[in-house]
């Protein structure tokens, strides 16, 4: 793979919304050609180089098949979550267990939890914070995103064989400039972690796609 096409690969991923213009022929070879120029991806004298790697290029196709999966799943949001993110330590999951012994999921409380390699953060409602504050007040709070609201996304049964959700959403939202706070999968169920100021944007661009 050359530098070019390495240096295109990286720019796609930044901006999503050109390989979907691409695919339904809103922008042909040569202008996005000059556009990567304009962008510093290749030298202004490269343009018939660049125009020949586009040739290349694998693009990935639209997967119309999808269309259907995006009609019939169910949106629900809950605001006001707080997420706290911990550095990892062996002591904080005995806390934990009492955490999950004061959440009472019949009265709709949030507890969610993710451990990762080096991290362990903690989605609770905002208003708990207070009670819940001694029993990680000794260990190291990482960061901490409060006015965050939970998008879940219900998607039939049949969506488990799907491929291009994920994908087809952070496009979506990215394309509109919607930032994701958190992600997390519990299929076929997805729930979408974002500030407050995003969740109308959002969910109209989500009921966009059941269009």
């Amino acid at each position: 793979m050359s530098q070019l096409e390495q240096d295109f690969r990286r720019f796609l991923s930044r901006n999503p919304e050109i390989e979907k213009s691409y695919a339904i022929g809103l922008i042909n070879r040569r202008s996005l050609a000059r556009h990567l120029i304009r962008q510093g991806i290749a030298k202004s004298n490269q343009l018939e180089a660049v125009i020949a790697m586009l040739r290349r290029y694998n693009f990935k196709k639209l997967e119309k098949e999808d269309k259907g999966i995006f009609k019939d799943f169910k949106i629900t949001i809950k605001d006001k979550i707080l997420i706290l993110d911990f550095e990892k330590e062996k002591e904080l999951f005995k806390n934990l267990q009492k955490l999950i012994s004061h959440t009472n999921y019949d009265k709709g409380d949030t507890l969610k939890i993710v451990i990762g390699s080096s991290s362990i953060k903690v989605f609770i409602d905002q208003e708990k914070e207070k009670e819940v504050k001694d029993l990680f007040k000794e260990f190291r709070l990482k960061d901490r995103y409060e006015n965050i609201s939970e998008m879940s996304l219900f998607f039939p049964e049949n969506a488990r064989g799907s491929k291009g959700i994920l994908s087809t959403l952070t496009k979506e939202l990215a394309v509109n400039d919607i930032i994701i706070t958190e992600f997390l999968t519990a299929t076929p169920e997805l729930l979408i972690y974002l500030n407050e100021g995003y969740v109308l944007k959002a969910y109209e661009v989500l009921k966009g796609l059941q269009r």
